[in-house]
């Protein structure tokens, strides 16, 4: 399953987006930009509602009357996906050779509270994607990706019932940890040591994580024997051995993304449709991933790698991220961009698409910020430009007439720290 067209009207701070991703393009890497407050949390959440379905989006603990726009007393979102009838299954009687299906909810106000309801598109998603059957793999992460802490009520052994819900719970609850992902890999263990087929997926998993080009500096589980009763241990490049609990933000956020996905898919598809016994390095398996603020915690240079890992290692999933980061949108040249307009902006938002979307592809950070896509009016501080005034005032002067000692110093000084427009004069 891909998502090829969103449509959200009316919901929070979105009034209308009509976003339609061509097909061969669905699976990769789709990066949503926007300024703080533009609603890139709530493209992500409103998303999850109509994969979810108004049934298990109850689970969700939302208060509906918050997701309409001011004004307004009625909101939806509707996504079309293509799907693979040998893994996406349907339910019941009913035409099953549509090219592509819907999945939409409706928020509505019936003069006294908001509530969700389905829409009336055909084929029912009650007979595909909300039915419970096989396939239509689905995830979704908030910004705060972690092992331990959250909400004691998410702890439960009753999320274990409902695993789409489970999936998907993270990007509308901060406080939601995914645990369950390192419970996984010690339950795992014990089915090896009990030499249970499933246990075999641990040593895969280990290799999968170990490849060399996922954590930086090394970082790796050296043995099998290092995930136990006792936690699950990393040896860092100077031989440390370091609980996984004890790894820095960075490192957690993308190793509790990794396991929670994959235990997802696991769950999903089946232990050996993940991963391929001859090649545990790479995971076929479609579907959609969704990941607010990818970038939150990663070092630079890994936030220009992370894309492009994730694209290579999972080359049948559709990734729908948002982030911060123009570094992030280099791995959308197989994907896209799709900018929201700024709060109070009349001009609307849409796909970065001609020279502004090479530049966030193949320039440097000074390159994707000069597109105005992530909304600065400027790169330099007030300070700097005033320096910059300054120094072509100072040019302009050297051309029509000449410094003195002192104006030529200060030029020089002007010009060693501004290199990049060293000789603009400002006209």
């Amino acid at each position: 399953m891909h998502i090829q067209r969103i449509r959200i009207s009316n919901m929070k701070s979105i009034d209308t987006l009509d976003w339609a991703i061509p097909k061969d393009q669905a699976a990769g890497w789709h990066v949503i930009i926007g300024d703080n407050g533009s609603g890139k949390s709530t493209l992500l959440r409103a998303i999850t509602l109509a994969l979810l379905g108004p049934v298990e989006a109850a689970g969700l603990r939302q208060d509906w009357d918050t997701w309409l726009r001011a004004e307004t007393k009625s909101g939806s979102v509707r996504l079309d996906m293509t799907y693979d009838p040998q893994i996406d299954q349907f339910t019941g009687p009913g035409r099953r050779d549509a090219e592509m299906v819907p999945a939409a909810v409706q928020i509505e106000y019936d003069g006294h509270k908001a509530q969700i309801k389905k829409g009336r598109e055909t084929p029912n998603p009650e007979r595909h994607i909300w039915s419970g059957a096989g396939g239509w793999f689905s995830v979704a992460y908030g910004p705060f990706r972690r092992f331990s802490g959250g909400d004691a009520p998410f702890k439960t052994q009753s999320l274990r019932s409902l695993p789409r819900l489970a999936a998907h719970l993270s990007v509308f609850n901060e406080a939601f940890a995914l645990s369950e992902g390192l419970r996984w890999l010690q339950e795992l263990q014990f089915k090896r040591l009990e030499q249970l087929s499933e246990g075999m997926l641990l040593e895969r998993l280990i290799t999968f994580v170990n490849q060399k080009d996922f954590l930086p500096f090394g970082m790796r589980i050296r043995s099998i024997d290092d995930v136990g009763s006792s936690g699950i241990f990393f040896t860092d490049p100077h031989g440390q051995r370091v609980s996984v609990e004890n790894l820095s933000d960075g490192y957690r956020s993308i190793l509790s993304l990794t396991f929670d996905l994959i235990r997802h898919m696991v769950n999903t598809y089946g232990p050996n449709a993940v991963f391929d016994a001859s090649d545990p390095t790479v995971i076929h398996a479609p579907g959609v991933v969704l990941i607010d603020e990818v970038d939150a915690h990663l070092h630079p240079s890994w936030q220009k790698r992370v894309g492009f890992w994730f694209r290579q290692h999972f080359p049948h999933v559709q990734f729908i991220v948002t982030t911060h980061s123009p570094l992030v949108c280099q791995a959308a040249t197989e994907g896209s961009i799709w900018r929201l307009p700024r709060l109070g902006d009349p001009e609307p938002g849409g796909m970065v698409i001609g020279q502004d979307r090479d530049r966030l592809l193949y320039g440097n950070v000074l390159d994707a910020y000069s597109t105005g896509a992530f909304g600065l009016d400027s790169t330099r501080s007030e300070e700097s430009q005033v320096k910059l005034v300054r120094l072509a005032q100072l040019n302009r002067k050297d051309l029509r007439g000449g410094l003195s000692t002192e104006e030529q110093q200060e030029q020089e000084q002007l010009r060693s720290i501004l290199p990049t427009t060293a000789y603009q004069t400002g006209e």
